[in-house]
């Protein structure tokens, strides 16, 4: 609280002219806390009543949710924007107002997107999008637009983070439910692929690396004891969804957030006890499942063979147990005795990060290496590491896909893209490409290069590409940086936006924009962007 208020009175400094009238009834004042009340209602019903709307089970979900989204969107924005816009004049009239370097580029992609759908052949359907997916002009427009909100008006509220925790956990305990066959709500049409209230198992995976993030870190940075609890569980709900869903760009997930946090946890040692207890924690709760599955034998629900069938059963977790106890009670020791220096085992994070460069080129080249004709000998025969049509459960033929598209495109299409969502209404006018894609995927229709970056690269171009990929790298690399080196409690919280988007990207690189995670990752960047705007930092 007495940060908040040094905020305030710093405002109040840099902005001598804010009051209407000198003792009288503040309208600017009036109106940022009505925007701001209303910035957190809306933030309320997406985060905490959106995952749980079903209306008639899993049939037609999709569309179910992203009307949902679409009717709170259009009538909060509606309501919120006029009074924004009051906001703003007051703003610019006291001459508060600045962008920073992620502001730029939202606004950029926003440009970007506009410019797609002016040029595309294909309005119609860049309008609204590809039935189904819905990511055309005006829902990209609303993610803009409600990451604009967020991050200007916006009275940031820490407390509100336990709710968003609250609700994750909810849906993400459904799914585990739902993975080892029982079904406390009746969804209809009960599938294997389908999970809680959010259906297909890749859309539930997204929505996870976006909000999963949020307790594993928060357990990590806080100092308040409710609110450590409460990450705990959620981040322990969260690893035991994450584990047994089934898709396996969870595993990207897993590797690129506890990497992340390792590196970043040697400026303390309470940072890194921390962090050896989120290592001891996924271990304790694959575990958990792997007793859960001896106890009752055909209760999970998933194919075998696949990687959360593996991971349940293994004992790999358990000896991973070990190392991680004995490093955490050395710590322990070490704190107690006093000798402890972190500076001392920094050369562990060069390790870990030079470890992980060279085994991801050593895996690329060897890719390159055995997708030759021959390839290398005694490695033919396993397809993790030969790139083909089914490599990445057919992300090679998704990603081949997207790159013939966008190299088929001609002159001012590969700069401004063929249009939001338009990236089948295009595949499908190449005629071999249309045959080929129809007789790989059994007829089904290709939306995506199930590579967001790619189909970004497609949708809205260069440009477009440019700008995206500019919101992500610097949000996070501006949030982590905040984080570290800025003074304050509340900055702490900055790790949390910060990781969360880290999350989305690595899985959305095996995936793709859809309605259940990329509006909640535009949010997030809003209420980073606003914790990142306090005390006027750009």
């Amino acid at each position: 609280m007495d940060e908040r208020k040094n905020v305030e009175s710093e405002d109040r400094e840099i902005n001598p002219g804010e009051d209407m009238e000198q003792g009288g009834f503040d309208i600017r004042g009036f109106l940022e806390e009505a925007v701001s009340l209303l910035l957190t209602a809306y933030l309320f019903i997406i985060f905490c009543i959106y995952p749980f709307y079903v209306k008639n089970g899993y049939s037609d979900i999709g569309n179910e949710k992203f009307q949902f989204y679409k009717y709170i969107t259009v009538g909060g924005l509606g309501l919120i924007l006029p009074l924004a816009l009051l906001c703003i004049f007051f703003r610019i009239r006291d001459g508060k107002y600045r962008f920073s370097l992620t502001d730029w580029a939202v606004a950029g992609y926003g440009i970007a997107v506009i410019l797609s759908y002016i040029c595309s052949d294909f309005k119609g359907k860049g309008l609204w999008g590809e039935p189904g997916w819905n990511m055309g002009l005006m829902t990209q427009l609303a993610f803009v637009i409600s990451y604009f909100l967020i991050s200007f008006f916006w009275e940031y509220e820490e407390n509100l983070l336990a709710a968003f925790i609250a609700a994750a956990s909810a849906v993400f305990l459904l799914g585990v439910l739902n993975r080892f066959s029982i079904y406390p709500i009746d969804m209809g049409g009960t599938d294997i692929g389908f999970l809680s209230t959010l259906g297909n198992i890749n859309w539930y995976c997204g929505y996870w690396a976006v909000l999963f993030p949020v307790s594993f870190v928060l357990y990590w940075c806080t100092d308040k004891l409710w609110l450590r609890l409460a990450a705990l569980i959620g981040t322990a709900i969260g690893i035991a969804a994450g584990v047994s869903q089934g898709s396996n760009s969870a595993a990207l997930v897993f590797v690129g957030i506890y990497l992340c946090l390792f590196c970043l946890s040697f400026k303390g040692m309470d940072r890194m006890k921390r962090f050896l207890e989120l290592v001891i924690l996924f271990c304790a709760v694959c575990q958990g499942l792997r007793l859960w599955r001896i106890l009752q034998p055909g209760g999970f629900n998933f194919y075998s063979g696949t990687l959360s069938d593996w991971i349940t059963m293994s004992k790999v977790t358990l000896f991973g147990l070990f190392p991680a106890g004995i490093a955490y009670f050395l710590l322990y020791m070490a704190e107690k005795k006093g000798s402890a220096d972190m500076k001392r085992l920094k050369a562990l994070r060069q390790i870990a990060i030079l470890g992980t460069v060279v085994a991801a080129g050593v895996y690329a080249l060897l890719l390159v290496l055995n997708s030759k004709a021959g390839g290398i000998r005694f490695m033919g025969n396993l397809s993790a590491l030969v790139f083909n049509a089914g490599w990445g459960n057919a992300r090679g033929a998704t990603w081949a896909a997207g790159a013939e598209v966008y190299k088929n495109m001609h002159g001012v299409d590969k700069l401004i893209g063929v249009g939001p969502d338009c990236f089948a209404m295009y595949l499908y006018t190449l005629p071999d490409l249309a045959e080929r894609m129809a007789s790989q995927f059994d007829g089904a229709r290709l939306t995506n290069a199930h590579n967001e970056w790619l189909t970004v690269l497609v949708n809205q171009g260069i440009l477009g590409l440019v700008s995206y990929g500019g919101i992500f790298v610097s949000a996070f690399v501006r949030y982590l940086y905040y984080g570290e080196k800025m003074p304050g409690r509340r900055k702490r919280y900055l790790y949390i936006f910060g990781i969360s988007v880290f999350a989305y990207t690595i899985h959305n690189m095996v995936s793709f924009q859809q309605i259940l995670s990329t509006p909640f990752i535009f949010l997030m960047l809003g209420m980073g962007e606003a914790l990142a705007k306090e005390k006027n930092l750009g």
